[in-house]
Formats: structure tokens, C-alpha cells, sequence
């Protein structure tokens, strides 16, 4: 997992979404940013599988843009050969702030944000990085820290491509 470099490939990653809704404006969330090439739902649940997957399956089609159901995280490795995965959790001793990751990942990285009441599982857990952005609190919706987490990857590949922020 070498470091980052301009060529960056962002995949946002919805795990086990229980409300269409979430899911919905999840997806909105990822197809507003340039920086996410691709919005994809693993374990998609009850109502949000049966009405959320079908009507991001339209936002996607009229904008163009891709989606991707999946039953496993490790699909992502297997199916897509992405190199990094990163699992944002607010409140988990085991994860480290994501600016100290920013360095670490390049190539392609899926970005995997829980959206329901299934937390991640162990096993899925042991195929990335486990992050957190420090700044927040645990209160946070996943569509907000899936957007910040895209906008300080965008910031982040300016850095890498200028030189600075400004």
C-alpha cells in the first residue's frame, strides 16, 4: 500500500444500509463529488434493499454514473482490485485519524461508511484501515462524514499535484 500520489481513484461505500433514504442521499452525496468515480452498497438491508437500491439504480442511470451492489466487503479486492479500503468509525480505539492515512494509501481506495445499525464485522474489518476523522464527534450522519472524508481526499491530491493548498 504505497503512498498517495495524483492518481487517486475514490469508490464510496455504503455497508449494510437499512433506510432507503440514507441510502439515497448517500449516493447523492457521492455522485456530487468529482473526486468518487463510483458509489457501491454491500450488504444492503430489508426496505433499503427492496426500495433504496432500485431508486439509487435510477439517480446513477440518468447521471451516468456507476453503482455496484455487493454481498461481501472483500469483493471490493476481489472483484474490483482495489488497493486500499478504509472503514470510517467514529469511536473506536483501534482506528487512526485519517490525515495520518492520507500518506499511506494510493492507486484506488474505497471509502466504507456504516449506514445502519450492523456494525462492521471483524472479519471485514481485517481487509483495511480502520480510520476516523478526529475533529468529530460520534453524533455525525454518514453522508456527512462520507463528505468530509471525500473533500479531504480532494484537498488532499491538490497538496500532492501543487504542492500547496493554496
Amino acid at each position: 500500500m504505497e503512498g498517495g500520489c495524483g492518481k487517486l481513484k475514490v469508490y464510496l461505500v455504503a455497508y449494510a444500509p437499512t433506510s432507503p433514504q440514507r441510502l439515497v442521499d448517500l449516493a447523492k452525496v457521492a455522485y456530487s463529488m468529482d473526486i468518487v468515480k463510483g458509489f457501491i452498497v454491500v450488504k444492503p438491508i430489508g426496505i433499503a434493499a427492496q426500495a433504496g437500491v432500485p431508486e439509487v439504480f435510477r439517480i446513477a442511470y440518468k447521471l451516468g454514473r456507476s453503482f455496484l451492489v455487493l454481498s461481501r466487503i472483500n469483493e471490493l479486492k476481489e472483484l474490483l482490485n482495489i488497493d486500499n479500503i478504509v472503514f470510517i468509525v467514529q469511536n473506536s480505539k483501534e482506528a487512526d485519524d485519517i490525515s495520518k492515512l492520507l500518506y499511506k494509501i494510493g492507486g484506488s481506495v474505497a471509502i466504507v461508511v456504516q449506514t445502519g445499525e450492523t456494525p462492521f464485522m471483524k472479519e471485514d474489518l481485517s481487509y483495511g484501515y480502520i480510520a476516523k476523522i478526529q475533529e468529530f464527534d460520534d453524533k455525525l450522519s454518514p453522508n456527512a462524514v462520507a463528505e468530509a472524508t471525500a473533500s479531504l481526499l480532494k484537498i488532499y491530491l491538490h497538496v500532492q499535484r501543487c504542492g500547496s493548498i493554496g
